[in-house]
């Protein structure tokens, strides 16, 4: 089959912190509700899972039927695109390491990046702890003394957040952010605000103990890292990651025309704005696969684009 550029077509989670404005900012069209989060990229086969109706298939299954869309080293695709929007604070959690995921749920770990897109002027996210033993760290849990244990730190729109596996994190209120990680699905909550679900009408678990065992003691997180745009080819780009074997993460803006040339497959999500990319429409809210043989692309409209790709070790 010829390789060309194909729409990935968004999957919606129903999130008891999510809303409606995920789906009026993108304009999106769908019967789940509330939204919290968009994946804009994901492949868990049986679960969550794109759909790329032009070939009336899921991404999981593009991936393992057509893998020179893809040339990776992994089994699954490596990567996930979402896009969160949360009307109330996300759960206090973390994701674990490859050992402790396998073991877990037989998944792997979930190293992620988060860039914030659009905050209130006082909006902060939950990154990082103070507790700098195991002892204190159980001491201030069993005190219920939430405000003392975590960190909190201002935003910073459209700037670069590192968040390792074991890092202590939570997204605030009415901070809207582009998110990349590994394709995995494991995460360990501390707390939750004694929020009530209301499907089971009972608090949601949490997985203390796990969160205990992988918690990076002492704290290591870094905070939001600035990366300055460098003009390419008419356009704007960002390079905010790279490594080989986790995943690759850019950012194009548009204002005109320009030409950019990439080696790797990659799914540019577009975030504001419209135009095409090799005369394939995009406009914000929507995502294109753009696989592995087309490395030489022309972009023309007035549009603000991230690229999300992968590497192989």
């Amino acid at each position: 089959m010829d390789q060309r550029i194909v729409k990935i077509q968004p999957y919606f989670e129903e999130r008891m912190w999510g809303g409606k404005r995920l789906i009026e900012r993108y304009d999106y069209h769908t019967d789940v509700y509330p939204v919290g989060e968009v994946y804009n990229v994901v492949a868990l086969e049986n679960h969550a899972d794109c759909c790329v109706e032009e070939m009336d298939t899921t991404l999981s299954k593009l991936y393992k039927t057509h893998p020179e869309w893809f040339c990776c080293d992994t089994d699954e695709l490596p990567i996930r695109v979402n896009i969160l929007d949360p009307e109330a604070p996300l759960s206090i959690q973390l994701h674990p390491d490859d050992p402790f995921a396998k073991a877990y749920n037989g998944g792997r770990g979930k190293p992620e990046a988060w860039v914030v897109l659009d905050a209130p002027d006082d909006g902060t996210i939950a990154f990082g702890h103070t507790a700098t033993s195991k002892k204190e760290l159980l001491d201030l849990i069993d005190a219920k003394a939430w405000k003392q244990l975590i960190s909190y730190i201002p935003v910073v729109v459209d700037d670069y957040l590192d968040i390792p596996c074991g890092t202590l994190h939570a997204i605030g209120t009415d901070v809207l952010t582009y998110n990349i990680s590994r394709n995995a699905d494991c995460t360990l909550r501390l707390y939750d605000y004694e929020r009530i679900d209301p499907h089971t009408k009972k608090q949601r678990d949490l997985q203390v103990d796990a969160f205990i065992k992988n918690l990076n003691i002492p704290d290591t997180s870094v905070g939001f890292v600035h990366h300055e745009a460098i003009k390419q080819d008419g356009l704007l780009v960002t390079h905010y990651f790279e490594q080989p074997g986790l995943y690759t993460l850019k950012r194009i803006v548009v204002n005109g025309n320009g030409h950019f040339v990439y080696d790797r497959f990659g799914f540019y999500t577009c975030v504001e704005g419209a135009g095409t990319i090799n005369d394939v429409p995009i406009k914000k809210g929507e995502t294109v696969l753009v696989p592995e043989s087309c490395h030489d692309l022309q972009f023309d409209g007035t549009m603000d684009l991230f690229l999300a790709s992968y590497r192989n070790v």
